[in-house]
């Protein structure tokens, strides 16, 4: 009697072992961010190897509150058409990254990014960057965020306004 007894508790065991949920994560959450502003640049004309574009400006998210954003893309080579079907006036693609930084009452969330830019049509025209970002820290209540998602911005050169919008996890 015992032996069974001892059986059926050992495969209770095990089952609530291999089927039990995981537990979630400590801390992690959603994280989403939007905002608008200004840029500065020193691509005159078009996109170019070594190219500097920052953003910065207003935002709002989850969990952060509102506050400021400031987002730097450098660019690299090698350059490529973007393929816009406009005929021969095409603008190029380029790799960037660099870091950004997030700021609220809170604290501060830095970031790491990377991935492409690319003129919307000839050169000069506007621009999108997408990208994907890991956070690398901060300082407040973020002192030891970690997490990570994707990055999409627009730049105009001519109005020199920006947009991004960060999507993602974050744990702190």
């Amino acid at each position: 009697m015992k032996a069974r007894w001892v059986k059926l508790t050992m495969a209770q065991l095990i089952l609530g072992v291999l089927f039990a949920a995981p537990p979630p994560a400590v801390g992690q959450s959603a994280f989403e961010v939007t905002g608008s502003g200004t840029v500065e640049t020193n691509c005159l004309g078009t996109l170019a190897p070594g190219c500097t574009v920052r953003l910065t400006g207003q935002m709002s998210g989850t969990p952060i509150l509102p506050g400021q954003f400031f987002l730097r893309l450098d660019t690299g080579s090698p350059n490529s058409l973007n393929g816009y079907p406009g005929g021969t006036s095409q603008g190029v693609c380029l790799p960037t990254s660099f870091n950004g930084t997030l700021t609220e009452t809170g604290g501060d969330i830095y970031f790491n990014h990377a991935g492409l830019v690319c003129e919307e049509a000839e050169a000069g025209s506007p621009s999108v960057y997408h990208g994907t970002f890991r956070l690398t820290g901060g300082t407040g209540r973020f002192a030891a965020a970690t997490g990570g998602g994707s990055v999409v911005a627009t730049v105009t050169r001519d109005t020199l306004a920006g947009f991004v919008y960060l999507r993602g996890s974050i744990s702190y």
